[in-house]
């Protein structure tokens, strides 16, 4: 069945958005990109009438939450746009409605513009990650309208620590794990270099690996514990360069 798009009540919000349900068939995941304190569209086609529990996560910076949508409209693949169904929330609980308004608060939404390209320096030991974790980057550069990026993936601490010292980055990512070396002391020489003592630094690691990084009182370091949620990475990177 398919009907047009009722009014929309609620002014949408353009984020990316990941999105798990069951449905008669078996368990999905999909992602949205427009989100509303009233419901989701999600790029589907679902019958009219239909009722889901919701469990979405906004790119793991804050812990998911399940909600109960119910399938409002619904276009085939057919549809010059695409397939896609609007769902509207059932009677959010008090905490679904404070997710929801965390995650549509304009102030997550602003990005700075810097007149040079953003500077990315990335040092991790497996290739595989390498490549997981630079993807997470590009795709962070993309949502900030194609903004140019230069991304240096590394998998030597010496070379990154160059790298990091000789021009000025706009952030530097560290993966712990596997790494070689005293990796405390690689951040504290990044800290005390006069070109690389200002750059926000995200430290990812295993819960021992990084905790003597998470007892440190520094405001230009961020530490996050793998395994990742999906998109931790991204949106920690987005935060980070939100206009405070």
């Amino acid at each position: 069945m398919s009907v047009p798009p009722i009014q929309r009540r609620h002014a949408r919000s353009h984020l990316v958005l990941k999105v798990e349900f069951d449905d008669a068939t078996n368990f999905r995941s999909n992602y949205l990109s427009d989100l509303s304190e009233g419901g989701v569209r999600i790029h589907a086609t679902m019958e009219v009438g239909q009722r889901f529990l919701l469990n979405i996560s906004f790119l793991g910076f804050l812990e998911p939450i399940q909600i109960e949508a119910v399938v409002q409209w619904s276009q085939p693949e057919s549809h010059p746009d695409g397939p896609a169904s609007g769902l509207a929330f059932v009677d959010p609980s008090p905490e679904a409605a404070s997710w929801l308004f965390d995650v549509l608060d304009p102030s997550t939404q602003i990005f700075v513009a810097p007149e040079q390209p953003s500077r990315v320096l990335l040092l991790e030991a497996q290739p595989f990650l390498r490549e997981v974790y630079g993807q997470e980057v590009r795709n962070w550069a993309e949502l900030r309208d194609d903004e140019p990026l230069e991304l240096l993936a590394l998998a030597e601490p010496a070379a990154w620590f160059e790298a990091v010292t000789r021009i000025p980055g706009t952030l530097g990512i560290i993966d712990i794990d596997e790494l070689p070396g005293d990796s405390l002391e690689l951040y504290q020489r990044v800290r005390a270099h006069r070109i690389s003592c200002e750059m926000p630094v995200i430290v990812l690691g295993s819960p021992a690996n990084i905790e003597p990084f998470a007892a440190l009182s520094d405001d230009l370091l961020l530490c996050l514990r793998k395994p990742l949620r999906f998109g931790v990475l991204m949106n920690t990177v987005r935060m980070l360069a939100r206009d405070d």
